[in-house]
């Protein structure tokens, strides 16, 4: 029984935690400072994903852009927004702390390339709520033990290691 009770508090502490640290590690790069390309856009192309199983087909838009004195960057998003011709000029803002491109302005168009909120948001409370039962749970055995919330820490110590590395 008391494996039972050290697994399940590893769990309700480290995944709550993992979860709460991925969410906010992924707003912070969302907003991360960013550094402008200005170049040319010298090719584009569209590769078609099938339809799978579960999951319907969909297409990722990829351009390439030339700027004096850098080499050539090609980056692609799902949003045909993204698809533009050969010779366009472009401004790319890129995020200096992914080097992943996050706004596509050509002419008076932005693209926005990052992700939405809403996940971020539903691990947010998702996460919270995790941890709020978590204490609780430790909070309301019978058998209450310092050794619980310290193992519950040192199971969310994990869980924030875990979230910051599939986060970056």
């Amino acid at each position: 029984m008391i494996v039972l009770r050290i697994i399940g508090t590893v769990l309700w502490f480290a995944i709550p935690a993992g979860m709460l640290t991925f969410a906010v590690h992924d707003l912070g790069v969302r907003d991360a400072p960013t550094y402008d390309i200005e170049g040319t856009v010298v090719a584009h192309r569209q590769v078609y994903h099938p339809a799978e199983s579960d999951s319907p087909a969909w297409t990722t838009y990829f351009i390439t852009v030339r700027s004096a004195g850098e080499p050539d960057w090609e980056f692609g998003d799902p949003q045909q927004a993204l698809d533009t011709e050969p010779g366009t000029p472009v401004v790319v803002q890129v995020s200096k702390v992914t080097d992943w491109a996050l706004f596509v302005r050509k002419g008076g168009t932005v693209v926005d390339l990052r992700t939405a909120l809403g996940t971020d948001v539903w691990l947010l409370v998702l996460g919270g709520l995790g941890a709020l039962i978590a204490l609780a749970r430790e909070s309301l055995l019978e058998d209450r033990h310092v050794a619980g919330f310290v193992l519950g820490a040192l199971a969310a110590g994990g869980g924030v290691y875990l979230g910051l590395q599939l986060g970056s």
